[in-house]
């Protein structure tokens, strides 16, 4: 939802409110504060939603770019240090265990 809709419906419920009040006010004024809170609450609960519903769509924007950069490269990445991790076991296996040992002590 573009910030311009968001806005014209939070004005249209606050509108809604306040032609709410009057009337009320004319015709019940014992009732004007029950609904006044009631308003206050709704018009609450609409801006929390509102701000959760652009974070959201800001945070789907977000992953979109990152996707779009990334081009499917993290997987392929992933995939290649698999396949190595795999290759230097099966290798590491065919190392004799006494000639590994010499090439520690040689390094140190």
């Amino acid at each position: 939802m573009s910030k311009t809709a968001a806005f014209i419906a939070f004005a249209v419920l606050a509108a809604l409110g306040i032609v709410g009040t009057v009337v009320l006010l004319i015709h019940r004024p014992d009732a004007t504060a029950t609904f006044t809170a009631f308003i206050v609450q709704i018009l609450g609960l609409v801006v929390v939603a509102a701000g959760t519903f652009y974070a959201l769509g800001k945070t789907n924007e977000k992953l979109d770019d990152v996707q779009k950069q990334t081009n499917g490269n993290l997987h392929r990445r992933d995939q290649e240090i698999e396949r190595l991790t795999r290759e230097n076991i099966r290798l590491a296996t065919l190392v004799e265990p006494d000639r590994a040992k010499e090439d520690r002590d040689g390094l140190s």
